[in-house]
């Protein structure tokens, strides 16, 4: 609803009108790029997540560590740091442009790209102090991918939103006493004014009270500069799920989804990982005709489809994928 002013609490931040544009969208892309896919490695696991390429760091460094059977010490060395790879990421083969008419011509409505994912790693060129020379613009490509990306979709005629970590494996924390999480999301709405925003990680163990998003989503309805358009999933803190936000999510059918009583939406990646992954093989991905059925049992029971490409360190969108986009 236009000109309503929304409070900071669940009773007003619910009663907000979902935008017409994401009921109509079915179908969008999403994006998982970053310093992950320059290892691009996880081994194959038939349980749900189990595969995820861009949980490197936590399958190296952090809670998931040896279950990468000793890949990484075997061809980068043990004493090889995450940080290490990001001058790695150069995307020097990445055409924007080639990208955005690719996804249209897969029939999708909108993109959106990790900004910033799990590993704190930031693909625009943020004046968040803590990020120095932990983003796109001071390491690796040298240049602003969300950028160069959000104009490329939009000249395209499609719609631009970005995923957004709340909580990082690697950062540093202090950046909670100089504003909360949402200073990097606020930066990143006042710059691109996305169409969406896909939280994540929040709703693992930050309590409604810490994360501060009742706050945040009254900011972003009433004053930012994208409010009649953007709309926001569920994943901001524990219990959040299901309960509040414009749209639920699932992923890999880790829900039966919501049927028509609330939009929600369900991602996946082609294959078994949404980060490109090299340990994948033919029989990891999904058929043409296996997705082209996933999508439409859920655009039949309500839900929107965000179908995930996991491009190269370099910038490509391996041929495969892009034939199943086309397809």
């Amino acid at each position: 609803m236009k000109n309503k002013t929304y409070q900071p609490e669940w009773s007003s931040l619910d009663s907000r009108e979902m935008p017409q544009w994401y009921n109509d969208a079915k179908f969008g892309i999403f994006i998982h790029w970053g310093v992950f896919s320059v290892p691009a490695w996880r081994k194959i696991d038939n349980s749900l997540f189990g595969s995820y390429a861009e949980w490197y760091y936590a399958s190296v460094y952090g809670q998931y560590r040896n279950n990468d059977d000793d890949f990484h010490e075997k061809h980068y060395g043990k004493d090889f740091l995450y940080r290490d790879f990001a001058p790695q990421f150069k995307a020097e083969l990445f055409q924007p442009d080639a990208w955005a008419e690719l996804f249209k011509a897969s029939g999708a409505k909108y993109v959106v790209l990790t900004t910033k994912h799990h590993d704190g790693f930031c693909l625009w060129p943020t004046q968040n102090r803590h990020k120095k020379n932990w983003n796109s613009g001071d390491t690796g490509p040298r240049r602003d991918l969300l950028g160069d990306i959000t104009r490329a979709v939009r000249d395209n005629g499609l719609r631009m939103g970005i995923y957004y970590s709340i909580i990082e494996w690697e950062t540093n924390w202090s950046h909670r006493a100089e504003g909360g999480y949402f200073v990097p999301l606020k930066e990143l709405v006042q710059n691109y004014q996305p169409c969406l925003i896909f939280s994540d990680g929040g709703e693992w163990d930050l309590s409604e009270e810490y994360s501060q998003t009742k706050p945040f989503l009254s900011w972003l309805y009433n004053e930012a500069p994208n409010k009649d358009e953007v709309v926001v999933n569920d994943r901001f803190f524990k219990g959040m799920p299901g309960e509040h936000g414009d749209y639920y999510s699932t992923e890999y059918n880790d829900k039966e989804g919501f049927g028509k009583h609330h939009p929600w939406e369900e991602s996946r990646g082609i294959g078994k990982s949404y980060g490109f992954n090299r340990a994948e093989q033919l029989e990891d991905y999904c058929t043409s005709q296996e997705l082209i059925n996933q999508l439409i049992g859920i655009v039949s029971k309500g839900g929107n489809f965000l179908l995930n490409v996991g491009p190269t360190a370099d910038g490509r969108i391996p041929t495969l994928q892009q034939e199943r986009l086309r397809d």
